[in-house]
């Protein structure tokens, strides 16, 4: 893992102000481990040269959740029961130099080819631009649908214009 780590995917100031342990079990390790190694991390490189050609700044990307045990996920009360946050599959992303709008076409071109679960921009405002990029390798069932959505005004929608995500 070249630009994340175990502790940033686990970190939750939720978990320790509830006191629960977000410790992730052996299995769930290795999930973060290849969901890391064979999507983030080259997303990650990919988006460094992107902000470089661009002189968009710092190309660090801020893991705002990663992996999410059961018992929290359940006191987050907004995450779904089925999320993949639980199995290790799933990151919350945020681009350290503050370019949503451009993280999230980035983003959008960058996975057009790639094997992943979902690509979902989160909580956009009128202008479409997101809070934070929720990045989903694969589902519980292990299933990469390549669900590419939106959430705003509370409701998600499926697009298939790519230039709508």
């Amino acid at each position: 893992m070249k630009y994340f780590s175990i502790d940033e995917f686990t970190r939750s100031e939720t978990a320790q102000k509830i006191k629960i342990d977000n410790t992730p079990s052996e299995e769930h390790k290795k999930n973060i481990v290849e969901f890391i190694e064979t999507l983030l991390d080259p997303l990650r490189e990919s988006w460094e040269q992107y902000c470089n050609t661009r002189n968009l700044g710092t190309p660090e990307l801020i893991v705002s959740s990663g992996y999410r045990s059961r018992r929290l996920n359940s006191a987050l009360k907004t995450s779904s029961a089925t999320s993949a946050h639980c199995i290790g599959y799933a990151a919350d992303l945020i681009p350290a130099n503050k370019h949503l709008g451009t993280f999230k076409e980035f983003c959008k071109e960058y996975m057009k080819n790639m094997a992943f679960d979902q690509l979902i921009s989160e909580e956009e405002n009128t202008f479409g631009v997101p809070q934070w990029i929720h990045i989903g390798y694969k589902n519980r069932n292990g299933e990469q649908r390549r669900q590419m959505l939106s959430f705003r005004n509370k409701r998600y929608t499926s697009v298939t214009d790519t230039k709508q995500l």
